[in-house]
């Protein structure tokens, strides 16, 4: 467990990608939610 959270600080931290790869995470957890929020919706109707 430990090695797999080392290698995703590492991936996440990098210092030449990790601001891209974080913006990326961040940009793909913002459409999930949008889908989510979106499927709520259409399931309350």
């Amino acid at each position: 467990m430990w090695m797999g959270l080392a290698a995703t600080a590492t991936y996440f931290l990098d210092p030449d990608r990790g601001v891209e790869r974080r913006r990326d995470l961040r940009k793909r957890i913002a459409k999930m939610r949008s889908a989510g929020e979106q499927a709520k919706l259409d399931t309350s109707l």
